[in-house]
């Protein structure tokens, strides 16, 4: 256990010396407004240390052998403990070896760590935390088996899984997408986006004054949240603002009628709701149905690309018998059918695409494209 800055000494030397290092992190997402990581847990050298990073907040000691590219860290989904860990500590991870990635790549059913490890060494792991508050203080002792093993099956799973990947013939493709993940950052992040309630599902098939009031509702429910410090479903679920919104409730006795809002509820935040409701019927004509989205919309040729790569990437899917992410991911798809390269240059520019890929399709994509493109 680690709990004070004095003690990350200890853990920097065994890491500096480690050639890989198996990690994960417990955040306390479900339980406040502002979500942090509140426990990394490292596996080097056969010693696991759990770093209290609610007492521990500079993790600087530990930068250098994380961000090593001759230390290969583990990690099961690893793309949520990339982004928190650039979020929270400036730490980023590279190069990676994500064992769930690994596992889809060779066409496991089951992806989730416990259902790995059940397969490859027959043990049950304790799943039964995965939703507890990790920012709460003392710790339960009893939770700490749950911690250590998150990372003490990750260095065998590696080694299983790489030969397996090496046996496929699989290897370029695995080191694309995990050089991918180790590039992602946070996107997510408290505090109120300006037109996030329109991303919320539903919401485009509201009226312009419904739409309004849902903009309303959304700052009450956002602001109630930082108050409270809970995140923002506990304070009102998606579902009950369209509810409202739709049926625009006029007083605390219409509001009472909509599902989710009991008298407890009411009290704590009816007023508000109301007042929302006004708020957003008075101010509809500030909220556009619609705004001008970011970025361009396909083009037809673009689109008759995409849709030949899909078939063709299915034929191949049933052909070689692996899966979409070996054969062609979604995401280098969309930027050939965005750039439709006309050679082998110009594809081979795809990023993402991998020179293994190049020589085993180059000419069948070109193909699509200058089909649909025409001489």
């Amino acid at each position: 256990m680690v709990e004070s800055p004095s003690q990350l000494t200890e853990v920097a030397a065994s890491l500096e010396r480690a050639d890989r290092i198996a990690l994960d992190t417990e955040s306390n997402s479900l339980h406040v407004y502002a979500e942090q990581v509140c426990y990394v847990q490292l596996k080097a050298n056969d010693r696991v240390f759990l770093v209290d990073t609610v007492a521990v907040r500079d993790l600087s000691l530990l930068k250098p052998s994380l961000e090593d590219p001759g230390i290969t860290k583990l990690l099961h989904g690893a793309d949520y403990d990339v982004v928190c860990l650039k979020r929270d500590f400036d730490i980023g991870l590279s190069p990676i070896f994500d064992t769930m990635i690994a596992a889809q790549m060779l066409g496991y059913e089951q992806l989730g760590l416990a259902a790995l490890v059940s397969r490859h060494f027959d043990v049950t792991m304790n799943k039964s935390l995965s939703k507890n508050n990790w920012g709460k203080r003392p710790l339960n002792e009893e939770y700490i088996p749950y911690l250590v093993d998150d990372v003490i099956y990750l260095e065998e799973l590696h080694d299983i899984l790489h030969g397996a990947l090496e046996e496929q013939d699989y290897l370029e493709e695995a080191a694309i997408e995990f050089s991918r993940v180790s590039r992602q950052e946070w996107r997510g992040g408290a505090g109120l986006a300006p037109e996030g309630f329109r991303r919320i599902k539903g919401a485009r098939n509201l009226n312009q004054t419904d739409l309004s009031i849902l903009k309303e509702l959304y700052a009450v429910r956002d602001a109630l949240a930082q108050d409270m410090n809970v995140p923002v479903f506990r304070i009102m679920g998606n579902e009950q603002m369209l509810a409202v919104a739709r049926r625009r409730p006029t007083d605390l006795r219409k509001l009472a009628r909509i599902r989710g809002f009991t008298s407890r509820v009411i009290k704590r935040m009816g007023t508000q709701v109301i007042e929302a409701v006004r708020a957003g019927v008075a101010n509809k004509a500030e909220v556009p149905l619609r705004v001008k989205q970011k970025g361009e919309r396909p083009t037809e040729a673009q689109s008759m690309v995409s849709e030949e790569l899909r078939r063709w990437r299915r034929g191949e899917i049933a052909r070689r018998k692996a899966p979409s992410i070996v054969v062609l991911p979604n995401h280098v798809m969309e930027r050939i059918s965005r750039s439709c390269p006309r050679d082998l240059e110009q594809l081979s520019q795809i990023e993402g695409l991998g020179e293994g890929r190049l020589d085993r399709y180059g000419d069948v994509i070109l193909g699509i494209v200058n089909d649909v493109l025409g001489d």
